[in-house]
């Protein structure tokens, strides 16, 4: 097999893969809920965790960092595929986690398959990400502007210590797809906020609203956490 079909086959597979929204089939098995209606209306751990139960966020957190993070970009490496490639891979897993074509192309924000890119391809990357986003939210508990700044560090923080273009190019595209997907969201949910203040918040809070448990709780089904 050459290497073009090679790089063919992994690239669509780290994309269909990123598309396998685990979160929202363990909200269906375990409390028959639909996460794009609930909550935050994402396919991620954290509407798992406020909607379904803080034990269900490890199976889903480990499965999306692990094996939609980190297999690709080993797959293509076992394959003796370059960096470009595994880069690509990488990122269009995160792609796939965001606009997962099994969903109508409505995920998750991406955070948990990014870190498992990085542990792949950026572990010094990864610690200024973990380092940034960590002490930022014990200071100001506002984990989506931290989450944020984590992410635009990652392409400064390559570019400072030489990392191959690709690894550069692969952080400035998980910068980039979590900007987009921010401020695109799910939808815009009819909100009766104004433009300018919606991006703002949605860019920044990752949120509709600048009131993190009235936008956690909205349309939440009143469960036990498990």
């Amino acid at each position: 097999m050459d290497d073009s079909l090679q790089t063919a086959l992994v690239l669509t597979y780290a994309y269909l893969l990123g598309s396998v929204p685990a979160a929202w089939i363990v909200a269906r098995l375990v409390k028959g809920i639909d996460l794009r209606k609930v909550g935050s209306g994402t396919i991620g751990a954290s509407n798992v965790y406020y909607n379904v139960g803080r034990f269900w966020i490890l199976p889903v957190g480990i499965f999306d960092l692990f094996v939609k993070g980190l297999t690709p970009v080993y797959l293509a490496r076992a394959l003796g595929l370059g960096i470009e490639v595994q880069a690509a891979a990488g990122l269009l897993a995160v792609i796939g986690h965001n606009w997962p074509v099994t969903l109508g192309f409505k995920g998750g924000r991406g955070v948990a398959p990014s870190v498992g890119a990085l542990l792949a391809l950026g572990r010094l990357e990864l610690a200024f990400f973990i380092v940034i986003t960590s002490a930022g939210w014990q200071f100001t508990k506002a984990s989506g502007v931290w989450v944020l700044l984590g992410f635009a560090s990652l392409p400064f923080v390559a570019l400072y210590f030489q990392r191959p273009s690709a690894v550069v190019l692969l952080m400035t595209g998980l910068l980039l797809v979590t900007v987009v997907k921010r401020l695109a969201s799910n939808s815009f949910r009819g909100s009766d906020v104004p433009l300018p203040q919606l991006l703002f918040n949605r860019l920044m809070y990752d949120r509709d609203i600048a009131d993190h448990d009235a936008w956690v709780q909205r349309n939440t089904p009143r469960t036990e956490a498990e």
